[in-house]
């Protein structure tokens, strides 16, 4: 971006923030390119296996790496994994030897991915197969995957797309005898069978065909989830979302045409957002330009419906929708809470204003550098575990033959984030109480925010957090309150040597 005149830029700024890995920068998709013939070389590998039980009917990719947008570029490295899993589904032919129960049906996937593991392995015996379980407290949810890694470094995330789900589930929900947790668990069940087997697939190809139409679209994505994750967004405002608000600038540019460069569109993007009154407004995205006014009309009908359904947005905050997810509550239903809905727009605020002010002499630094003073706390981090690093030190190597060869064969950590899983179950544990804020491409601080709803409150059973008295009101009811030392003390318990110290707000 030159200056009128001049010669200065201000993309040349922010070109470290996206390192082109030795790619020329003029084209920014060749970033992908490695990945992408990778996912042919797994597509045919896959589709020429013999002896599975059924024909394999179709492959999908579903993963932001196949789309040119994930937040970091995939790195094919044959000495050491440096790529994120990349998310790919197999459907199989329809048949009658399926199961008609959803927990059969978890248990005959894992038994075709054991297969299907075993047939890669010998068809190619380079590579690497390894079955690992997810899921396995809900028994609606998919429970298993295959990861699979090449020599090359490419690495894939096998999950198995089986369509008579969805009926299963849909029809389970009908059933009027359930109890009101287990309708909800099937509710969320079928959420997220859409959300992931339907959805992301077509929003891989939609956002993959705009990406080639508009080159300049994957960095700017890139550099909005850079600046979603630097302001430690990353597990609250998901990269579909992050997405969609990208593309509406390219495909809805207003009376302008659509941005340059990757930075200009980084910085409009910004400004349209900060502008986006989303408690009253939805979120609306054309991908090809053939919505019809009767197709928008029927978005914000259920839009409004919404709000008065939920006009608390205790569940759905934000609503986007677009002409092939027109539910608009697919990459929403799982957040943002309002909290963090409000701060995002409070930043992509900043942000503009100072990309306003400072214009060509903007430095990145001061739109993507976090501020920790609005949290209650913050959780400091040891470096050594930062970026899904395994631990302190490497692992020693084995003395004996037999040993050494156990711990080549299968022990590879590749995709393990000790951080993230932590951060995981931190929410699990203490997501009723506390809002925690983490940046997932390598963040070196997860900070917190107290519920204001676990302040002092009349003492009752079944309070999901650790309390201590308080002062009683002036009926003589007792009350409670959070006991803040204690639920940091456990905070810190469960990172061990992972946190190196909690600073805690004055």
């Amino acid at each position: 971006m030159k200056a009128a005149g001049g010669s200065k830029t201000i993309g040349s700024s922010f070109e470290r923030l996206l390192p082109s890995q030795g790619v020329a920068s003029t084209d920014p998709l060749a970033l992908y390119q490695p990945v992408m013939t990778a996912l042919e070389a797994l597509q045919k590998e896959i589709t020429n296996l013999q002896g599975l039980p059924l024909q394999i009917r179709q492959i999908s990719a579903a993963d932001p790496q196949f789309r040119y947008a994930s937040a970091k570029a995939p790195i094919l490295n044959p000495s050491q994994c440096q790529m994120d899993p990349a998310n790919v589904y197999v459907q199989f032919e329809g048949s009658n030897r399926w199961p008609d129960n959803i927990a059969a049906v978890q248990k005959t996937k894992i038994a075709f991915l054991l297969k299907m593991g075993e047939l890669l392995e010998e068809a190619n015996p380079n590579l690497s197969a390894r079955l690992a379980l997810e899921n396995t407290n809900h028994k609606l949810l998919n429970n298993a995957f295959l990861d699979i890694l090449y020599p090359s470094g490419s690495f894939f995330r096998l999950r198995i797309h089986h369509e008579r789900e969805l009926n299963l589930l849909a029809r389970t929900l009908k059933d009027k005898s359930l109890t009101q947790a287990s309708q909800e668990e099937n509710a969320s069940a079928l959420s997220t069978y859409k959300r992931n087997f339907v959805q992301a697939p077509l929003h891989t190809q939609a956002v993959r065909t705009l990406s080639t139409r508009f080159p300049l679209l994957s960095p700017c994505i890139r550099l909005m989830k850079k600046w979603r994750d630097s302001h430690l967004l990353s597990t609250h405002i998901s990269d579909e979302l992050i997405e969609l608000l990208t593309i509406r600038t390219f495909v809805h540019p207003g009376p302008w045409s659509p941005p340059d460069g990757g930075v200009p569109g980084f910085l409009k993007t910004l400004t349209l957002r900060e502008k986006w009154n989303w408690r009253s407004e939805p979120l609306i995205v054309d991908f090809n330009g053939e919505m019809s006014g009767k197709e928008i009309d029927a978005i914000n009908l259920r839009f409004e419906a919404w709000r008065k359904i939920d006009p608390a947005m205790n569940r759905v905050v934000m609503f986007a929708a677009s002409n092939i997810d027109p539910d608009g509550i697919t990459w929403t239903d799982l957040g943002p809470l309002k909290v963090v809905a409000a701060r995002f727009t409070s930043l992509a605020r900043a942000a503009a204003a100072v990309a306003k002010e400072q214009g060509l002499d903007i430095d990145p630094q001061a739109l993507f550098a976090p501020s920790m003073v609005d949290y209650d706390f913050v959780v400091h981090l040891d470096p050594k575990f930062v970026g899904g690093q395994q631990g302190p030190e490497k692992a020693a190597e084995p003395v004996f033959k037999n040993l050494k060869t156990q711990a080549q064969e299968g022990k590879s950590l590749a995709g393990f984030d000790p951080v993230r899983m932590y951060v995981d179950e931190l929410r699990t544990l203490h997501g009723s109480s506390i809002v925690f804020f983490y940046n997932e491409q390598g963040g070196s601080v997860i900070a917190g925010l107290w519920n204001p709803q676990t302040g002092p409150r009349p003492w009752k059973i079944g309070l999901h957090y650790n309390t201590m008295p308080v002062a009683s009101s002036g009926d003589g009811e007792g009350y409670v309150s959070i006991n803040k030392r204690a639920t940091l003390h456990d905070i810190a318990r469960l990172g061990g040597d992972m946190v190196s110290r909690i600073e805690v707000k004055k």
